[in-house]
């Protein structure tokens, strides 16, 4: 049984790193044959991926600002620079999202799964704090896209991720009411878990 593992273990490692060579590659190649659609494309990947979490962030800040400037009757610097980022993010996203429609075939491969890879890393490390939802989000998706080959597996899954995101909603909301978290930071948790939801159950059902 502990030799079947191993030579599971060493299987899957294989495995993946066999795609992470195979995706780099594939981007040195498109790199290669045009340096700046290829750079456009890569660009694209980063922005809709790291994007998301700087913008639920800053929106939490913005929220956060709101109060802080309702309650001393004035503009603060918080509520403006936060404005600032999170309407200079929204361009940005639009551009992004614009451009990546008018991708195909390989450049669309590598702009999404720049995209995914950054959302499920960036979100996950965003949970740390709520150490109970991080370790069953990741032991949710790890689970999930090793048998997402699986329909009924990959159903299974999606709907315990909905199941988990409504509960782990619920927790910072009360986490709220307790004032254990502010109402910006409660909200930019809320969209945290939302959002790697939506993204694992998207790639899930892409494998």
């Amino acid at each position: 049984m502990n030799m079947d593992f191993l030579v599971f273990v060493q299987h899957q490692s294989v495995s993946v790193k066999h795609r992470i060579y195979d995706f780099f590659h594939n981007i040195v190649k498109l790199l290669r044959a045009s340096p700046v659609f290829g750079g456009a494309v890569v660009g694209t990947g980063i922005v809709l991926g790291f994007g998301p979490i700087l913008l639920w962030q800053y929106f939490g800040k913005f929220i956060d600002g709101c109060f802080g400037s309702r309650g001393v009757g004035t503009m603060t610097s918080d509520l403006t620079n936060s404005s600032y980022v999170v309407g200079l993010l929204g361009v940005l996203f639009v551009i992004a999202g614009v451009y990546f429609l008018q991708t195909k075939a390989l450049s669309r491969t590598i702009a999404s799964t720049i995209a995914v890879s950054a959302i499920l890393i960036t979100h996950l490390v965003a949970l740390l704090p709520i150490e109970k939802s991080f370790m069953i989000f990741l032991a949710i998706i790890a689970v999930g896209f090793h048998f997402a080959k699986h329909r009924a597996v990959a159903i299974v899954m999606n709907l315990v991720l909905l199941l988990l995101s409504v509960s782990a909603v619920s927790d910072i909301l009360t986490m709220m009411t307790h004032r254990s978290l502010t109402v910006g930071t409660a909200i930019e948790y809320c969209f945290i878990v939302l959002t790697l939801s939506a993204v694992s159950a998207i790639a899930m059902q892409r494998r």
